[in-house]
């Protein structure tokens, strides 16, 4: 869920008061898509709302928008990042099934991956 202008003349109304241009417009672009990859829901969306018209009333919010190059290029650095953290994660399960593995070997056991690399292993033609 995301928000559009008809929601903030209703928060408007809700709240009794006009909200001022630059107010709106954050919350326009704050919350006007969805947070890649996840999606708002109703209850998170005016949580979320409720706390940064709060945090403007107490003069606490940034409500500076940021150009459309500068969201692309805070988004893709978040991508980056979020890439490098499960790359480094899916390695560290990899030597751990490798530990497992060599374990389970040690100890005359296999798992049904390893079988299966048993299998292919021995169907392969000679070279």
């Amino acid at each position: 869920m995301t928000i559009n202008k008809k929601m903030i003349k209703e928060l408007e109304a809700t709240y009794r008061k006009h909200f001022p241009d630059e107010l709106k417009q954050y919350l326009l672009v704050q919350y006007g898509q969805e947070p890649f990859p996840f999606e708002f829901s109703e209850q998170d969306l005016y949580t979320k709302i409720d706390h940064a018209i709060c945090a403007y009333e107490a003069g606490e919010l940034d409500v500076t928008v940021k150009s459309p190059s500068e969201r692309r290029r805070e988004e893709r650095e978040y991508l980056q990042n979020l890439y490098i953290e499960k790359a480094c994660e899916a390695r560290e399960l990899a030597d751990y099934i490798l530990e497992l593995e060599r374990m389970l070997s040690e100890n005359g056991l296999e798992s049904s991956k390893m079988a299966e690399r048993r299998i292919e292993s021995a169907n392969l033609p000679a070279v």
